[in-house]
């Protein structure tokens, strides 16, 4: 952790011990016996619902939770010392018992929700005072939503945008989410809180578990499908890099073109549904090649006789085939794979599509399965630098390529993450293969 880091998250730290101490201590000791029970059971809500949060992305970076449901209905109904005690315990013991946070992560974590829930609490209370006793005040409510959710996405991604060295609205665009959808998500969500408030008020702790418990059985069911997908991927895989063994000079392509697929579709602001779509058939696109049939070309890559070119060419096709055999298999997916061949300019296979008539994954499996092979050794040449396949991208591009994504790959400096890609593997450290003269 870099030294700007460590620097906000003492701040961050400082920032909330500051706000607790600042907070009047009186509603501690006034808190009713109802209200105890209360305090205790939405702390075990919050826990369970952290211990059930998703876990997304490589190395699990990014993590979904409800547990921000409770804390905001405790900010609503308790006073923002109550409510910040909550906070601490449950944030404390989610990061350094639950998940075995680092001290300076759990630190940030646990310093930017009091900040944030402490922040919102206190607004709602500013703003309802002169209504107090009229129950939910829906103006007030509101403002809490957009104060606590705008503290966490700023502080979050001041934290990452210093860690990583990137850009402060690089980084906002990633956190939330394409068009703001993550932000929007939880706003639609927060609701929820007030409601479980009110229930709590009327019923005491059935009115909470009303509410929250089939929250958290949804998120189980959900957890459930997310683990089988995964599972499923993993397979997939695990298929892909054995059909990729028989050709060592391959070994990882279809794993890195699906990587850089995911990357390019969210360069270009798709959907999460469509990003995951690119993703899968870039993963899938060359899962004809498991066919017997290809298994003498797949070794003979190279000074290959029309019989053979054209026999490779149908693999596009035999992919796709493959696919619809399979029920679970979107049908963009298939498609993807099918049309991956597909020239802009209609020169392509199997079809000859031209323009955006081509499924915009295939466009994109297109040039990302053509980068990662220009940065590859292969045994008739070795890897192009990074600048002779931007010099490429442009001149093929409104002829193979896709002019848009080529010019969305070259602004977001793409062919580097490609490279890297390819480094990590270490594609390029194997002895190239010496070719027999005329």
């Amino acid at each position: 952790m870099n030294g700007p880091t460590t620097v906000f998250i003492l701040a961050l730290c400082a920032a909330a011990v500051a706000l607790l101490a600042l907070l009047p201590a009186a509603p501690l000791l006034e808190i009713t016996g109802h209200d105890a029970a209360g305090a205790v059971c939405f702390i075990a809500v919050a826990l369970l619902a952290e211990r059930m949060a998703i876990d997304f992305g490589k190395g699990r970076q990014a993590r979904s939770s409800i547990a921000f449901v409770p804390l905001l209905a405790c900010a609503v109904y308790f006073d923002p010392i109550v409510t910040l005690g909550i906070v601490a315990i449950v944030i404390t013991v989610s990061n350094f018992a639950l998940r075995n946070q680092t001290l300076m992560k759990g630190s940030f974590n646990v310093a930017q929700v009091v900040l944030a829930v402490g922040g919102a609490g206190i607004v709602y209370r500013w703003i309802a005072a002169p209504a107090a006793g009229t129950g939910i005040n829906v103006i007030a409510f509101a403002v809490l939503a957009l104060v606590f959710f705008g503290t966490n996405i700023v502080l979050t991604t001041i934290a990452i945008s210093l860690l990583r060295r990137d850009s402060f609205f690089t980084v906002l665009a990633h956190v939330v989410g394409p068009r703001g959808s993550n932000l929007l998500y939880d706003l639609l969500a927060s609701p929820i809180a007030a409601i479980t408030a009110v229930l709590f008020s009327d019923y005491g702790i059935p009115g909470i578990i009303i509410v929250i418990l089939p929250l958290i059985l949804i998120r189980y069911s959900y957890l459930s499908k997310l683990q089988l997908e995964e599972a499923n991927r993993d397979l997939l895989t695990a298929l892909i890099k054995a059909i990729e063994t028989r050709d060592p000079y391959t070994s990882g392509h279809s794993v890195r073109v699906s990587t850089l697929a995911k990357a390019i579709a969210r360069d270009l602001s798709l959907s999460p549904r469509r990003t995951a779509h690119a993703e899968t058939a870039a993963l899938l696109h060359d899962i004809g090649k498991i066919d017997s049939v290809y298994s003498d070309v797949i070794r003979k890559p190279y000074d290959l006789n029309s019989a053979e070119r054209s026999l490779i060419q149908t693999h596009a096709t035999k992919g796709a085939e493959l696919l619809e055999s399979l029920n679970s298999v979107n049908a963009e997916v298939i498609a993807a794979v099918r049309y991956h061949h597909e020239r802009y300019d209609g020169t392509g296979y199997p079809n000859g599509l031209k323009g955006t008539t081509i499924p915009l994954a295939a466009r994109i499996i297109m040039v990302c399965d053509s980068i990662d092979a220009m940065l590859s050794d292969r045994p008739y040449r070795r890897a192009l630098t990074i600048g002779q396949v931007h010099q490429e991208l442009l001149r093929c591009s409104g002829s193979q390529f896709d002019p848009g994504i080529v010019e969305v790959i070259i602004a977001r400096n793409t062919l580097k993450r490609a490279a890297g890609l390819v480094d990590a593997d270490g594609v390029n450290a194997k002895p190239q293969l010496v070719l027999a003269g005329p």
